[in-house]
């Protein structure tokens, strides 16, 4: 009795919070000290570790088999070497990187996510050799973020410095 009862939530949807409309994309923005290449390449290794993680835990699930689709696990949504990886997961949602050489060296990685991916990129962040800039800093007067004081642009927002 209490299994027929429960059969019909068991297949509907989480519900109104998972509509698209309703999604909130989040960004986050750091600076690397390693090429842009080399940054890109780190990306992938990581998504793809993401993909088989959840690719792992799909198999391992109960209720896999009343699945009628199978999952799309971080799919590759767009990919632009070295400048954008955009990937695309049932769960996660949409994880998008955008890659910007910076003139003086290192590479700006900035980061859209929707709230469930947000432990994936922050763990992904804290592995990045990320550079925390000392005390001759300058600052940005349109993003407010702080840079080296020998940057011509932005390294984060990517306007002209004076």
């Amino acid at each position: 009795m209490l299994l027929c009862c429960m059969m019909p939530m068991m297949f509907r949807g989480s519900g109104q919070g998972d509509s698209p409309s309703q999604t909130t994309s989040e960004s986050d923005t750091w600076y690397v000290t390693t090429p842009i290449q080399e940054s890109y390449d780190t990306i992938i290794k990581e998504t793809d570790d993401w993909r088989e993680r959840a690719t792992a835990r799909r198999s391992k699930s109960r209720f896999a088999f009343l699945s009628r689709r199978s999952p799309q696990n971080f799919v590759v949504d767009q990919a632009v070497s070295p400048r954008l990886y955009r990937l695309k997961d049932d769960r996660a949602g949409e994880v998008s990187f955008e890659l910007t050489e910076v003139e003086e060296g290192g590479t700006t990685v900035k980061a859209t996510y929707e709230g469930r991916a947000r432990s994936l990129v922050q763990n992904f962040k804290a592995k990045m050799p990320v550079k925390i800039l000392g005390a001759n800093v300058r600052t940005c007067p349109s993003c407010g973020k702080d840079m080296r004081p020998e940057f011509k642009s932005c390294p984060y927002c990517g306007s002209k410095l004076g």
